[in-house]
């Protein structure tokens, strides 16, 4: 599986790479600074999932996910954040992305969430119960 990673702090992107090189099925991850830089090595690149931080220098991962949209609707992306709270989420899915991720949840769960995006699904997955239990 080949992944993007675009965020502004250089640690964050490292570690990224590392827990991804680390990890099995994963073949290529390419990095980016910023949106421009995103946008750049999502359309050269082509990878199966992008993720993307929330607050990019100039602009949003919102944006960006709905930028790279644009180019490409079937793209699956991640958004990740220091910010967990609902109105962070709510604009990262309605922007379009397929998952969020806060940076405080343990690494596996960027890990599971990369997956499950790649596979189609929404993350964290979005369970709807009947009244009937």
């Amino acid at each position: 599986m080949r992944i993007l990673v675009v965020d502004d702090h250089p640690m964050v992107l490292a570690g990224c790479k590392q827990i991804f090189s680390e990890s099995k099925g994963f073949k290529e991850v390419i990095g980016a600074f910023d949106a421009d830089g995103g946008l750049r090595a999502y359309l050269e690149h082509r990878p199966d999932v992008a993720i993307i931080d929330f607050s990019l220098p100039g602009t949003t991962g919102a944006e960006l996910t709905r930028e790279i949209l644009r180019h490409d609707p079937e793209a699956r992306i991640v958004i990740f954040s220091m910010n967990d709270g609902d109105w962070y989420v709510s604009r990262a899915l309605g922007a379009g992305a397929k998952g969020f991720v806060s940076k405080n949840d343990d690494p596996l769960q960027l890990l599971s969430a990369v997956q499950h995006v790649k596979d189609g699904g929404l993350f964290p997955a979005i369970r709807v119960v009947s009244p009937d239990g």
